[in-house]
């Protein structure tokens, strides 16, 4: 979407015809006008639900545009607010300016084209406000480069721009292989569209996880907690006491009478996914949402699944040499083919593993560390990424230790500097150059940030790591 879009085509007629039915009884047609951002900008204003006709909104967004066209083209304004705010005859304006009446309907011709291109420049810079706020919203980028997503991406982009179903979409994959990558990336493509009305992000792997020594978590309470938090994102000013039930209303209606695109992170259980899909897809429509889950679920109506497969050999090497590249290895960045191929050959195609991997790397000697990875006899892809963080854990300074050991008590938006350095119990000067090194080496995430305050958090992996280290030491 470029900075500038081109006038729609019958904007000028549009706006010509609303001139001239500014007193008009009826509702004005669905064209250009009633999609303008500004207008639904100026019912939020309004109070978004105060009992106004359309074209009350619309009167108002041309108001403003009079009142800008006016600080530029002053004459041109007057005769547009005497011809069809005041209801005069051209021979009348003229009368008043002076003017012959042929010149008044020229002035008019031109002030309506002046006015088109105000209106539609003020419309501009409202959807460049509007995706700029949406995107802001989304959990921060982890990445400055993707690899080998590119056609996943497309797929995706796609089916969330449908007006039809599926009305949820799932990415699955093992972890690390990129689900939130790919989302994050995708939605700030579909974002350029203001296809939807707003976009929210949300994690809730934090209460569904088996491997904490909590009592389980039920599928119905996993959906009660996600209402919860779309509520108080959505619906900020309904009172805490509000209920579960009528939350959900609350939510529903809302989510059925405009679309909003809603991001729900990290799933990990089969049955939780499950659940929330069968739900979801009722309370969707036109509003559509996006699951990221470690298990395939079942097929539902109304539902689209998509797999994320690991990185092939040439994407693995590509994303090998740039993240080399971006923590100053150097000599990983420039090694040739068959020199890095023995990590795509070990661990494969994970983006997150490879990184880890590169990232122990530059701290001790390559060849030792695939040696140590062929001498056990690792099942999967989680215990690979595992054990990789045993051998990582050993080569940070004890501050970045004493940093990362506090993270699993972030909340799911993170945590903060000053919230870090309380549990850690770290001054500035050692906390600061422990949270660099943590983010120089991939294990410490930019969840959110403003100019003015920055939060934290931690890949699930390294989570599951940081827990089972913690539950030895308690142990032992």
């Amino acid at each position: 979407m470029t900075d500038t879009p081109p006038l729609p085509n019958r904007l000028k007629t549009e706006i010509h015809e609303a001139l001239r039915q500014w007193y008009a009884a009826k509702e004005p047609p669905i064209n250009h006008l009633s999609g303008l951002i500004l207008v639904q900008n100026m019912r939020q204003q309004k109070g978004g639900h105060v009992l106004a006709a359309k074209r009350y909104f619309i009167n108002e967004v041309l108001l403003e545009g009079l009142e800008q066209l006016g600080l530029q083209q002053l004459e041109g304004a007057q005769i547009l607010r005497k011809r069809f705010l005041d209801k005069k005859s051209a021979k009348v304006v003229a009368q008043e300016l002076e003017l012959t009446e042929y010149v008044v309907k020229h002035r008019q011709k031109t002030a309506l084209k002046d006015l088109t291109k105000t209106v539609w420049e003020l419309e501009c810079a409202a959807r460049k406000a509007r995706i700029t706020t949406q995107k802001s919203s989304l959990e921060a980028k982890h990445y400055t480069a993707v690899f080998g997503i590119e056609e996943l991406s497309d797929r995706l982009r796609d089916l969330l721009l449908k007006d039809d179903s599926p009305w949820v979409v799932t990415l699955v994959g093992l972890g690390g292989i990129g689900k939130t990558t790919l989302a994050n990336y995708t939605v700030r493509r579909v974002i350029e569209h203001l296809h939807y009305h707003d976009v929210v992000w949300l994690t809730i792997s934090d209460f569904n996880v088996q491997e904490r020594p909590f009592p389980a978590v039920t599928p119905k309470q996993t959906f009660d907690k996600l209402i919860l938090q779309l509520s108080r994102k959505l619906l900020p000013t309904l009172p805490n006491q509000t209920s579960t039930e009528e939350r959900l209303t609350q939510v529903q209606q809302l989510l059925k009478s405009r679309p909003y695109l809603i991001i729900i992170d990290d799933l990990e259980l089969r049955s939780d996914t499950a659940y929330l899909i069968s739900q979801l897809v009722n309370v969707a429509q036109p509003s559509r949402f996006l699951l990221t889950s470690r298990t395939p679920p079942a097929d539902h109506v109304g539902s689209q699944t998509i797999c994320l497969p690991e990185l092939g050999e040439a994407d693995s090497l590509t994303l090998i040499r740039h993240y080399a590249r971006e923590i100053g290895f150097h000599q990983a960045a420039e090694a040739k083919k068959e020199e890095l191929l023995p990590i795509y050959e070990l661990v494969g195609g994970n983006p997150y593993t490879l990184k880890q991997l590169v990232s122990l790397a530059k701290e001790r000697p390559l060849q030792s560390l695939l040696t140590s990875l062929q001498e056990r006899p690792l099942e999967n892809g989680k215990e690979i990424y595992l054990h990789i963080l045993e051998q990582t854990w050993l080569t940070l300074s004890d501050d970045a230790k004493a940093v990362l050991a506090v993270m699993p008590l972030a909340a799911d938006g993170g945590m903060d500097p000053e919230q870090i350095a309380a549990l850690s119990r770290l001054p500035d000067e050692r906390l600061w150059p422990a949270i660099n090194e943590l983010i120089g080496r991939s294990l410490l995430e930019v969840r959110s940030s403003t100019i003015w305050e920055r939060f934290y958090g931690i890949h699930r992996l390294t989570e599951l790591f940081i827990r089972s280290l913690l539950h030895s030491d308690v142990s032992g």
